[in-house]
Protein backbone atom coordinates (compact mmCIF):
# COMPACT_ATOMS: atom_id res chain seq x y z
CA UNK A 1 0.00 0.00 0.00
CA UNK A 2 1.28 3.28 -0.90
CA UNK A 3 1.39 6.41 0.93
CA UNK A 4 2.17 10.06 -0.14
CA UNK A 5 6.22 10.77 -0.15
CA UNK A 6 7.08 14.10 0.23
CA UNK A 7 5.46 16.71 2.58
CA UNK A 8 4.53 18.96 -0.38
CA UNK A 9 2.21 15.96 -1.78
CA UNK A 10 0.55 15.32 1.89
CA UNK A 11 -2.18 18.18 1.42
CA UNK A 12 -2.61 16.80 -2.61
CA UNK A 13 -2.81 13.41 -2.28
CA UNK A 14 -6.38 11.86 -1.77
CA UNK A 15 -8.04 8.15 -1.88
CA UNK A 16 -11.93 6.96 -2.91
CA UNK A 17 -13.43 3.62 -2.15
CA UNK A 18 -15.24 2.94 -5.46
CA UNK A 19 -17.97 0.44 -3.85
CA UNK A 20 -19.88 -2.20 -5.70
CA UNK A 21 -23.38 -3.08 -4.03
CA UNK A 22 -23.73 -6.59 -4.35
CA UNK A 23 -27.12 -6.59 -3.60
CA UNK A 24 -28.85 -4.32 -5.83
CA UNK A 25 -25.37 -4.41 -8.50
CA UNK A 26 -24.79 -0.69 -8.31
CA UNK A 27 -22.18 1.90 -8.11
CA UNK A 28 -22.56 3.91 -4.65
CA UNK A 29 -21.50 7.36 -4.97
CA UNK A 30 -22.22 10.44 -2.47
CA UNK A 31 -23.29 14.03 -3.12
CA UNK A 32 -21.25 16.11 -1.30
CA UNK A 33 -22.63 18.57 1.72
CA UNK A 34 -23.26 22.20 0.36
CA UNK A 35 -21.61 23.80 3.48
CA UNK A 36 -18.18 21.91 2.69
CA UNK A 37 -15.56 24.03 1.49
CA UNK A 38 -14.15 21.52 -1.78
CA UNK A 39 -16.11 20.48 -4.09
CA UNK A 40 -19.37 21.33 -2.53
CA UNK A 41 -22.81 19.65 -3.96
CA UNK A 42 -20.74 17.86 -6.35
CA UNK A 43 -20.63 13.63 -6.72
CA UNK A 44 -18.33 11.45 -5.97
CA UNK A 45 -17.40 8.14 -4.52
CA UNK A 46 -16.76 8.05 -0.80
CA UNK A 47 -13.11 9.35 0.05
CA UNK A 48 -11.13 11.69 0.59
CA UNK A 49 -7.53 13.71 1.63
CA UNK A 50 -4.49 11.84 3.35
CA UNK A 51 -4.10 12.61 6.70
CA UNK A 52 -1.08 12.30 8.69
CA UNK A 53 -1.72 9.02 10.73
CA UNK A 54 -3.20 7.30 7.91
CA UNK A 55 -0.78 4.28 7.71
CA UNK A 56 -1.54 4.27 4.00
CA UNK A 57 -3.91 5.31 1.23
CA UNK A 58 -6.02 2.41 1.54
CA UNK A 59 -6.88 2.94 5.40
CA UNK A 60 -7.50 7.19 4.04
CA UNK A 61 -9.81 5.54 1.92
CA UNK A 62 -11.60 3.48 4.68
CA UNK A 63 -11.17 6.21 7.16
CA UNK A 64 -13.02 8.49 5.16
CA UNK A 65 -15.99 5.71 4.33
CA UNK A 66 -16.12 5.37 8.19
CA UNK A 67 -16.54 9.20 8.50
CA UNK A 68 -18.98 9.98 5.48
CA UNK A 69 -21.06 6.35 6.05
CA UNK A 70 -20.44 4.86 9.04
CA UNK A 71 -19.39 1.79 7.58
CA UNK A 72 -16.32 0.13 8.52
CA UNK A 73 -13.82 -1.91 6.50
CA UNK A 74 -14.28 -5.32 7.82
CA UNK A 75 -18.14 -4.91 5.90
CA UNK A 76 -15.75 -4.60 2.57
CA UNK A 77 -14.32 -7.03 -0.04
CA UNK A 78 -11.41 -5.00 -1.21
CA UNK A 79 -10.36 -6.10 -5.02
CA UNK A 80 -8.09 -4.11 -6.78
CA UNK A 81 -6.13 -0.68 -6.56
CA UNK A 82 -7.24 1.05 -10.07
CA UNK A 83 -5.69 3.90 -11.54
CA UNK A 84 -5.04 7.11 -10.01
CA UNK A 85 -6.61 10.29 -11.71
CA UNK A 86 -5.64 13.73 -11.00
CA UNK A 87 -7.89 16.58 -10.52
CA UNK A 88 -7.84 20.50 -11.76
CA UNK A 89 -7.47 21.46 -7.82
CA UNK A 90 -3.98 19.59 -8.54
CA UNK A 91 -5.30 16.38 -6.49
CA UNK A 92 -3.96 12.87 -7.56
CA UNK A 93 -6.88 10.42 -6.31
CA UNK A 94 -6.42 6.55 -5.64
CA UNK A 95 -9.08 4.87 -6.40
CA UNK A 96 -9.60 1.54 -4.43
CA UNK A 97 -12.66 -1.39 -6.07
CA UNK A 98 -14.34 -3.08 -3.23
CA UNK A 99 -17.23 -5.19 -2.69
CA UNK A 100 -20.22 -4.56 -0.09
CA UNK A 101 -22.59 -6.60 0.15
CA UNK A 102 -25.50 -4.19 1.40
CA UNK A 103 -24.62 -0.39 2.11
CA UNK A 104 -27.39 -0.77 4.48
CA UNK A 105 -27.45 0.03 7.86
CA UNK A 106 -25.43 3.45 6.93
CA UNK A 107 -25.72 6.54 8.68
CA UNK A 108 -24.43 9.62 6.22
CA UNK A 109 -22.64 12.60 8.37
CA UNK A 110 -25.12 15.72 7.07
CA UNK A 111 -21.51 17.67 6.72
CA UNK A 112 -20.29 15.82 4.51
CA UNK A 113 -23.11 13.72 3.23
CA UNK A 114 -25.91 15.37 1.37
CA UNK A 115 -27.12 11.98 -0.43
CA UNK A 116 -26.41 8.93 -1.36
CA UNK A 117 -26.89 7.77 -5.08
CA UNK A 118 -26.85 4.06 -6.47
CA UNK A 119 -26.17 3.76 -9.93
CA UNK A 120 -26.67 0.72 -11.94
CA UNK A 121 -23.43 -1.52 -13.00
CA UNK A 122 -24.80 -2.62 -15.88
CA UNK A 123 -25.31 1.28 -16.91
CA UNK A 124 -22.09 2.59 -15.75
CA UNK A 125 -20.01 -0.08 -17.54
CA UNK A 126 -22.04 0.51 -21.16
CA UNK A 127 -19.83 3.63 -23.20
CA UNK A 128 -22.97 4.32 -24.65
CA UNK A 129 -24.19 6.50 -21.55
CA UNK A 130 -21.17 8.59 -21.64
CA UNK A 131 -21.34 11.91 -23.52
CA UNK A 132 -17.98 14.48 -23.61
CA UNK A 133 -18.72 17.65 -22.99
CA UNK A 134 -16.89 21.62 -23.04
CA UNK A 135 -16.91 23.08 -19.56
CA UNK A 136 -15.18 26.44 -18.48
CA UNK A 137 -14.37 25.93 -14.28
CA UNK A 138 -12.21 28.83 -12.93
CA UNK A 139 -11.40 30.62 -16.01
CA UNK A 140 -9.98 27.45 -17.58
CA UNK A 141 -11.31 25.57 -20.57
CA UNK A 142 -11.85 21.72 -20.82
CA UNK A 143 -13.20 18.95 -22.42
CA UNK A 144 -14.47 16.25 -20.07
CA UNK A 145 -16.58 12.89 -19.90
CA UNK A 146 -19.92 13.56 -18.24
CA UNK A 147 -22.86 10.92 -17.26
CA UNK A 148 -26.16 12.10 -15.85
CA UNK A 149 -27.89 10.63 -13.24
CA UNK A 150 -31.03 11.58 -11.21
CA UNK A 151 -30.59 15.07 -11.91
CA UNK A 152 -27.41 14.50 -11.00
CA UNK A 153 -24.15 15.82 -13.45
CA UNK A 154 -20.64 13.50 -12.57
CA UNK A 155 -17.66 14.62 -14.66
CA UNK A 156 -14.07 15.03 -13.93
CA UNK A 157 -12.39 12.97 -11.86
CA UNK A 158 -15.19 11.14 -10.76
CA UNK A 159 -16.40 9.97 -14.20
CA UNK A 160 -13.21 9.35 -15.41
CA UNK A 161 -12.83 6.81 -12.67
CA UNK A 162 -15.98 5.19 -13.46
CA UNK A 163 -15.02 4.88 -16.80
CA UNK A 164 -12.21 2.36 -15.76
CA UNK A 165 -14.73 -0.02 -14.96
CA UNK A 166 -15.94 -0.22 -19.01
CA UNK A 167 -12.51 -1.88 -19.36
CA UNK A 168 -12.87 -4.23 -16.12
Amino acid sequence: MSSPKSKDRLNQTASVLVLHELSSDSLVLTVRSLDLKMHPGEVCFPGGRWQEGDDNLLATAFRELHEELGIGSSRLVLLKAMQPESTLTGFIIHPWLAAIDSLHPYLADPKEVADVIFLPIKQVRDSQNYQRIKLNREGINFTSWQYTASNHFIWGATVRIMRQLIEI
